[in-house]
């Protein structure tokens, strides 16, 4: 991999680009409006962003951007050392509402929209937070969670928001110089904990993923980007700042709805989208002619099951990317056509700067050998938490002969049954391979006589119903004994979580 031939593609070393560059961070400080600065200086009339409600040019939003920041220090004191938090979906309002409080020096701290009044309350007492900024039909969870500091919707008819802000003539803020602020980024929070990402933005230490993603997707290649995970989550934060930087076309819609979206990317004819498997399932098996525009399809945040890349290859040839990574360390592993070409199910190969190992789950033990599966551990420069150990990421996986990586679900996930330890996702691959199962999802339940037992939530395939009692004579030959479900339930649809992954909560209701 070539990196200076790899930056020269981007347009980066470029006179103009290296001009433009220095003339952001000179302006802006190290932030995320940095990268809106040199965006709007390369690329002023090229369509930054399209959501329901509107579009604007690298220049537009970079302009309302800054008059944003500056309204926001000046109404609301927003400044270096205080906590923002941003409870939004994706749309434009956000990426002003991104840029503008980066601007500031604050810490930024991206909260999922799907939170409980509950786990806002235990954040809020935990981080203080300065200013809230968040969709209008949010606020009342932020009441409900007895929040008394300062509020401001995203848009509203009367009242000032970010929206008003950004139409506002106001005195051109001054070059930034003071410090960047941190971005928090969130992770898990069903229980009402929530793990914490912390990062300042930094000109140098994301040089590598961006390379890889560089050289195996081919990023630079394309103008139109499509992101349908949320940007809250650490997947589409990263997507928009690496769009940002090469200028694309960023689409962006509040929630994702498999036909809206699949009618966007042939409309638009949208050539990158970034999804997790499940979004990618339901266009694939709906709306498969509406996505032929499509030339790179990046999957992450959950596993990829094997018949959904052979199911997309078939149908759309060998556009299919499997990203594996975490909030600590971004980026892990890349998967590329190539590679799940022939394993389906791999998680690729390391990208370079990153070490990956595994240890054994009960022992604590390094794994050095192939095929054995281990709490899989990271360590890199550009991690979250800057530390000479090896960070553990909570999932399962194994390397084979050849270093590729496969995931086997989360070690949290993993059940013990009549003192076998047993693994969800191994059953899930074994009941997609099925052709009359669409989507399936397995979990554990609580059993009297074994401890555990799982227990398998299937979706047929339109054209075809199930017989449960036929789909268990099926896998009987498939699975081992203990790794047979306790029950199959048929359903309707998989419930999503804002994020797009199954969501374990209304299925465990659905168990009761």
């Amino acid at each position: 991999m070539n990196k200076f031939k790899l930056l020269r593609n981007t347009g980066l070393l470029s006179f103009k680009g290296i001009s433009a560059l220095i003339a952001s961070i000179r302006t802006n400080g190290i932030s995320l409006m940095a990268l809106s600065g040199y965006s709007a200086q390369r690329y002023p009339e090229r369509r930054a962003v399209q959501d329901e409600n509107q579009s604007l040019s690298y220049q537009q939003l970079y302009q309302q951007s800054r008059a944003v920041a500056g309204l926001l220090m000046t109404q609301h004191q927003v400044a270096s050392g205080r906590q923002v938090a941003i409870i939004c979906r994706n749309h434009a309002s956000l990426l002003k509402t991104l840029f503008a409080s980066s601007a500031t020096g604050a810490d930024i701290c991206l909260i999922n929209s799907e939170i409980s009044s509950q786990q806002l309350a235990a954040l809020i007492h935990r981080r203080q937070f300065h200013l809230i900024i968040h969709d209008p039909e949010l606020f009342p969870v932020i009441q409900q969670a007895g929040y008394h500091g300062q509020c401001l919707p995203v848009s509203h008819h009367s009242a000032p928001s970010i929206e008003s802000y950004s139409q506002m003539s106001v005195r051109p803020m001054g070059k930034i110089t003071y410090g960047p602020g941190k971005i928090v980024v969130l992770t898990g929070g069903t229980s009402g904990e929530f793990k914490s990402a912390v990062r300042k933005p930094s000109l140098f230490a994301f040089i590598n993923p961006l390379m890889a993603l560089l050289d195996k997707l081919k990023l630079h290649q394309y103008r139109s980007l499509y992101i349908a995970t949320p940007i809250y989550h650490g997947f589409g934060l990263a997507t928009l700042c690496i769009a940002t930087l090469l200028g694309s076309t960023i689409y962006l819609t509040r929630r994702f709805e498999a036909q809206q979206a699949a009618e966007l990317i042939n409309q638009q004819q949208i050539e990158v989208v970034t999804l997790v498997p499940l979004m990618l399932s339901r266009m694939l098996h709906r709306y498969p002619t509406r996505l032929t525009s499509l030339h790179c399809i990046i999957s992450g945040g959950a596993a990829l099951p094997p018949t959904l890349v052979s199911e997309t290859q078939t149908l759309l040839g060998k556009r299919l990317f499997n990203l594996y990574g975490t909030s600590e360390a971004g980026v892990c592993t890349i998967a590329t056509p190539d590679d799940l070409a022939s394993a389906t199910d791999t998680i690729g190969l390391p990208i370079d700067g990153l070490t990956l190992c595994l240890r054994d789950v009960s022992t604590g033990q390094l794994i050095t050998g192939d095929n054995t599966v281990g709490l899989l551990q990271v360590q890199c420069s550009w991690a979250a938490q800057q530390t000479d150990d090896l960070v553990t990421t909570g999932d399962l996986a194994f390397r084979d002969t050849n270093g590729y990586y496969f995931l086997s679900g989360r070690s949290d996930d993993m059940i013990v049954s009549g003192g076998e330890n047993i693994y969800p996702i191994e059953l899930e691959k074994v009941l997609a391979e099925n052709p009359l199962v669409r989507e399936c999802v397995v979990m554990g339940i609580e059993d009297k006589e074994f401890g555990q037992r799982l227990k398998a939530f299937v979706v047929s395939q339109s054209d075809g119903e199930i017989d449960t009692q036929a789909l268990i004579q099926w896998l009987k030959p498939r699975v081992a004994r203990y790794q047979m479900p306790v029950s199959i339930e048929l359903i309707e649809e998989i419930p999503l979580t804002a994020v797009g992954k199954p969501d374990t909560r209304k299925l465990n209701n659905l168990s009761c």
